[in-house]
């Protein structure tokens, strides 16, 4: 029994992951059109090789796949049209508390499922909305009115000053970040086994 087919999978497979690291880190949710098309048909020829339609046609073609997908978007960070075309564009939705039907009925989306999306960000009412898109990637971006933006640290600061209330002293020992773990590329404390 020839078992080359093994090392093909494995290649291929290995062709695959190193592909869709050089694709970038995006959740299907954040994908364009284009990029879930692209990684659809690269499951598909993975599929087909793993199958026996060759190995070296296989990965020539995951890399033209991948070839041509980067090509569109470095085009589409240096042209408009590019963009518009294969990306696409936000969507305003929401201007100033009131929903714009027309766009909604472009989106073929219901106003159920806007509410359910500006639920899901903690967003009770559509008079708090002054600017509602919804992305490329169909998630909603919003810009809160004044009355119902949260307080910033540096506005909060502004109002004590006013008041003029002392601040208490800030820690000298700071307490961590989990980002500043990502710049060093280290944990700063001992992590326990377990969990390593």
């Amino acid at each position: 029994m020839n078992l080359s087919f093994i090392w093909e999978a494995l290649a291929v497979l290995f062709v695959g992951f190193c592909l869709l690291r050089i694709l970038g880190k995006k959740t299907a949710a954040e994908m364009t059109g284009l990029e879930i098309i692209t990684l659809l048909a690269m499951a598909s020829m993975i599929g087909h090789a793993i199958s026996g339609h060759g190995l070296w046609k296989t990965i020539v073609t995951l890399c033209i796949f991948v070839a041509l997908l980067i090509t569109v978007q470095v085009l589409a960070i240096k042209l408009d049209w590019v963009e518009r075309w294969f990306m696409g564009k936000a969507t305003l939705v929401i201007q100033d508390g009131k929903i714009i039907p027309q766009n909604l009925k472009k989106l073929r989306l219901s106003a159920d499922q806007l509410e359910a999306k500006l639920r899901a960000k903690g967003i009770s009412s559509f008079a708090d909305v002054k600017t509602a898109t919804i992305e490329m990637s169909g998630q909603i971006g919003y810009e809160l009115m004044r009355h119902a933006k949260p307080v910033t640290i540096g506005e909060f600061e502004q109002v004590l000053a006013q008041l003029q209330l002392k601040l208490p002293q800030q820690q000298t020992q700071p307490n961590g970040n989990l980002f500043d773990e990502v710049l060093r590329q280290e944990h700063e404390h001992r992590i326990s086994p377990d969990l390593d």
